[in-house]
This record gives structure tokens, sequence and C-alpha cells, in this order.
């Protein structure tokens, strides 16, 4: 497998697209999604930014690799169909961070009110509700994930 590092406005690398002949095959971030600045440091507030999120920015940066690779003319002389294979990972990345806003925005809360009152009512011992409460909200989020094709 050859690899063709990828920059973004600095001479550091972001990340790689790996290629098997003439065909890009894997595309790595070396930075962590919640890694804002891209220091190779987690802060606090980078921590707690991405887990305050009403979105997931999972798979942020293999987006962002794929996105900046399409303007490398190494990479798109290799594999011409890059370009459209990158608009492809964005539009995927883009798809589940819209569908994750869009349940914890107008579907968590009720989700989680419906949940405790099931677990009020099978169990009164505190701590078998709050596995039945997490439970029922993972339940529900999986399905509403793998009904908008979101993914779980």
């Amino acid at each position: 497998m050859d690899w063709i590092l990828i920059t973004r406005n600095s001479p550091t690398p972001i990340g790689a697209i790996g290629f098997v002949d003439n065909t890009a095959a894997v595309v790595v971030a070396f930075y962590d999604d919640k890694d804002a600045n891209k220091d190779g440091n987690i802060s606090a507030g980078e921590w707690l930014t991405f887990k305050l999120s009403p979105f997931s920015m999972k798979g942020m940066n293999v987006a962002e690799v794929a996105m900046q690779a399409r303007h490398n003319p190494m990479v798109t002389e290799r594999d011409p169909g890059f370009y459209q294979t990158s608009a492809q990972i964005f539009v995927n990345f883009a798809h589940a961070m819209t569908m994750d806003a869009l349940y914890k925005i107008y579907f968590s809360k009720g989700v989680s009110a419906v949940g405790s009152g099931i677990a009020k009512t099978i169990t009164s011992d505190m701590v078998k509700q709050m596995v039945i409460k997490k439970g029922f909200e993972k339940a529900v989020k999986d399905a509403f994930k793998e009904s908008v094709g979101a993914g779980a």
C-alpha cells in the first residue's frame, strides 16, 4: 500500500490516503475528532464541547482529510474517481450528524421521560430504573438511526 500525506494550511499532515494500485482504498485522519485545533492534545474545553454538542462529530476529521485530498493533484491524478468518493464521505458524515442532531433536539427528552416512566412502573430500585431507562433510550436511538439510515 502506498500513502500520500494530506495537509491543510500548514506543512503538518492532517491525514493520509492509502492506495492499492491506483485506487484510493483508505482515508486516515491523524487527529481525534475531539481535537478541534489539531494540536495533538484534547483539552478539557475541546472534550466538553464535543460531549455537549447537539450533534455527533464522529468522522469529522476523516471527512476533512477526504475533502482536502480531493484538491491534491497527486491524489486525483492517481485516482480520478476520488473526487466523487470524497464527496460521498462528506455526505455520509453530514447525514449522520444531521440525523443525530434531529434526534437529540426533537426526540431525546421525550424518550427519556417515557423511559423513566416505564422504569418506575417496573421497579422501585433506583439502580434498576437507571439501567432500564438507559437501555430503553439506547434501543429507541438505535431504531431511529436505523430507520433514517444513519447507522447505529
